[in-house]
């Protein structure tokens, strides 16, 4: 008896062959996409809003991988500044906050003073890492209100009361604070500063008024300086006096 005769593939060979590729395509596309796509999911940053005053006290939510170090961390970086090396991130950022191992969780920023568009980008660690995610977000109009310092006078003896005459931003919260530094530490980061500080005093909600120091008993070059919060904020202006002895 002959064999049945096998049935010929109503579809062309060529056709045939199409569809294997096509599959074979998508199988390969998927081994790809597929990590990235678990890492994105690991990985995000969102606000409550996307519209800020000037000043104004953020709060930004995050999700991490549990495999980033406790060096990760998120930064406020203008806008303009390109997006994805973490170098060049280190070098704008505006103000930062470590991870610290969290793999979820929120932090709280004081924004910058100045209007513009800022993002908001998390990093998978602080030595030559790279950007990982961000939220974009605008800062508009003004302060309400200005920041000065005045002295009753740029000398002092060590241990003559300081008199500080200052106004405030009504936006600041009331652990913003006025210092005395040594005019050698680096102007601008508030963490800096109270690690620095020889005396210091809460404006507790004020917006003017007048504080008293003693002047320090080293000579030297000193500053009376601002901070718009004690937690992670920013010095927002200063004025320098000298110390001498009697």
């Amino acid at each position: 008896m002959k064999k049945p005769r096998k049935r010929r593939s109503s579809v062309p060979i060529a056709f045939s062959t199409a569809i294997a590729a096509a599959i074979a395509i998508v199988t390969i596309t998927t081994i790809v996409i597929l990590p990235a796509m678990a890492q994105m999911e690991d990985t995000s940053l969102w606000l409550d809003k996307t519209t800020f005053s000037p000043g104004e006290r953020v709060a930004i939510h995050f999700t991490a991988p549990a495999s980033f170090p406790t060096n990760a961390w998120i930064g406020i970086i203008p806008s303009n500044i390109p997006h994805g090396s973490e170098t060049t991130n280190d070098q704008h950022d505006v103000a930062y906050q470590y991870l610290q191992g969290k793999t979820r969780g929120t932090l709280y920023f004081t924004l910058p003073r100045k209007a513009g568009s800022y993002d908001f980008r998390m990093h998978d660690r602080d030595d030559s890492g790279r950007e990982v995610g961000s939220v974009s977000f605008t800062i508009t109009g003004s302060m309400s209100g200005s920041a000065s310092l005045s002295l009753d006078k740029r000398g002092y003896y060590v241990g003559e009361t300081i008199k500080v005459t200052f106004t405030a931003p009504a936006s600041f919260p009331r652990n913003a604070w006025v210092g005395i530094i040594p005019s050698s530490v680096p102007h601008g980061s508030e963490t800096t500063n109270d690690q620095h500080d020889i005396a210091y005093k809460y404006l507790e909600g004020m917006t003017s008024g007048v504080l008293y120091f003693s002047a320090p008993g080293t000579p030297g070059s000193y500053d009376i300086r601002m901070h718009d919060t004690d937690s992670g904020g920013v010095e927002i202006t200063s004025i320098s006096f000298g110390v001498t002895s009697r």
